[in-house]
């Protein structure tokens, strides 16, 4: 019989959640849903286009890049792309604690999309200074 600490059975209810999160995902049918279910709130495309232009970011400068986010929706948005392979986050064993996110290459194949995305918005919703 295996014995198994406090965090080993964090480990193995974090990943039993996400195998579930990321089947009920692959359930919904409609490909568009199946990626906004990923990507689709507020702060993931931001996220993923900074460290397309900038990787490695630590937490701190993704905090500072992205008007309005809260240090709790930062950490809950990263926590997600980690869940779903679009980031790595490496940890360094330094005081106090360093830790970098990076984009994997699941998240990287979307720089394509993001770049076509910002071209239309530019195109048909300019960028006008308030005055």
């Amino acid at each position: 019989m295996q014995d198994l600490n406090a965090t080993d059975v964090q480990a193995n209810t974090t990943q039993e959640l996400t195998r579930a999160l990321i089947r009920q995902v692959q359930s919904t049918e409609s490909p568009i849903e199946r990626a906004m279910e990923i990507v689709g709130d507020k702060y993931s495309v931001q996220i993923i286009d900074i460290l397309t232009q900038f990787e490695p970011k630590r937490f701190v400068e993704l905090e500072d890049q992205i008007t309005g986010i809260s240090p709790r929706t930062l950490s809950a948005r990263l926590k997600h792309l980690e869940r779903f392979g679009l980031i790595s986050r490496l940890q360094f064993a330094t005081i106090p604690p360093r830790v970098e996110y990076r984009l994997t290459d699941q998240g990287r194949a979307l720089s394509s999309m993001l770049k076509e995305l910002k071209a239309w918005a530019n195109q048909y919703f300019p960028h006008t200074p308030v005055q």
